[in-house]
C-alpha cells in the first residue's frame, strides 16, 4: 500500500488476526493502548487489529502489511505484546530474510492453495524469527523462554502419541503443575496447543495433492485423532469446514478444468 500524508483510524475487527506492517518510504507512527510506536524507512510495527488504533503517515509513504493468524505465531502472550511496544529492523538478519521472502511472494500472485499453504506456514517462522530480537521490559523473560522452548518441543513431536503434558513436563524436569502454571495465562495450555497443531497440520495434509492417497482416516490416525467422528467434529468446529471439504478443493485446484 502506499499514498500521501494521511492519518488512519481503525475499529476493533474481533477476527483474531496480528498485523505486521514493513515501511518501505515515509515516516508512520502506529498508536496502540496507550502506546506509540515511530518507524523510519526498513523498520517494522507488530499491531492487533482487535483493538482500536491509528497510524499517522507522513510524507509519501508505502507500507507492505502481512496479516497472519494470532495461534500461528506459537509465541508467548508476553512476547508478543512487547514485540508490539518496539520497532523491528528489516533492513538486516532475521527481519531482512522476511522481507525478501514476503516480496518474492507478492510476485507470485498465481500460487495454488498448496503452494500458499506451505509458503504462509513458512512466513509464520521467518516472522517469528524476526521478532526474536524483542526486549526484555519486565522481568518475565526466563519464563518466556521457557515457555517458546516448551511450544517448540511440541511442535516437534506432534505425530508422536505418548506427546502428552506429562511428558513435556518431564522432557523440562518440571512438575506437570508447574508446567501448568507457567502456562496458566497464556490463550491456550499446552494440551490444548498440541491440539490445535495437530489441527493444523491435518489439515495441511488434506489440502497436498501430493498426499491425496490418504484417507481422512489415515490422515486422522496420522495426527493422533484415533476417531474420526471426533476429528471431524473438531476440525468443523476450527476451521468452520469438514475434512472432506478441504480435500475435495485441494483435488480440484491441482486439477482444473480444461480452458481455466
Amino acid at each position: 500500500m502506499g499514498g500521501e500524508p494521511q492519518i488512519v483510524r481503525r475499529r476493533p475487527e474481533p477476527v483474531g488476526r496480528l498485523k505486521l506492517g514493513l515501511l518501505l518510504h515515509g515516516t508512520a507512527t502506529v498508536s496502540q493502548s496507550g502506546h506509540q510506536v515511530r518507524l523510519e524507512p526498513e523498520q517494522m510495527a507488530l499491531y492487533d487489529p482487535a483493538l482500536p488504533y491509528d497510524i499517522q503517515l507522513d510524507q509519501r509513504w508505502s507500507f507492505l502489511v502481512l496479516t497472519f493468524p494470532r495461534d500461528g505465531l506459537s509465541l508467548p502472550s508476553n512476547f508478543v505484546r512487547r514485540a508490539m511496544r518496539q520497532t523491528h529492523p528489516f533492513s538486516a538478519g532475521p527481519g531482512a530474510v522476511l522481507a525478501g521472502f514476503a516480496a518474492a511472494a507478492l510476485r507470485q500472485c498465481g500460487l495454488d492453495g498448496t503452494c500458499a499453504t506451505r509458503l504462509g506456514e513458512a512466513g509464520l517462522h521467518l516472522i517469528a524469527g524476526a521478532l526474536a530480537t524483542t526486549t526484555p521490559d519486565d522481568g518475565t523473560a526466563t519464563a518466556d523462554t521457557q515457555r517458546q522452548q516448551v511450544l517448540e518441543y511440541a511442535r516437534k513431536h506432534l505425530s508422536e502419541a505418548d506427546l502428552t503434558h506429562d511428558r513435556v513436563a518431564a522432557a523440562y524436569r518440571m512438575a506437570p503443575r508447574t508446567l501448568h502454571r507457567l502456562f496458566e495465562h497464556e490463550p491456550h495450555t499446552v494440551t490444548e496447543y498440541i491440539r490445535l497443531q495437530r489441527l493444523e497440520a491435518a489439515r495441511r495434509d488434506l489440502a497436498a495433492p501430493m498426499l491425496s492417497h490418504l484417507s481422512i482416516a489415515r490422515v486422522a490416525a496420522r495426527w493422533q485423532f484415533s476417531s474420526q467422528a471426533h476429528f471431524t467434529r473438531a476440525f468443523q468446529a476450527r476451521f468452520g469446514v469438514a475434512p472432506s471439504t478441504v480435500r475435495v478443493s485441494s483435488l480440484s485446484s491441482d486439477h482444473p478444468r480444461a480452458g481455466s
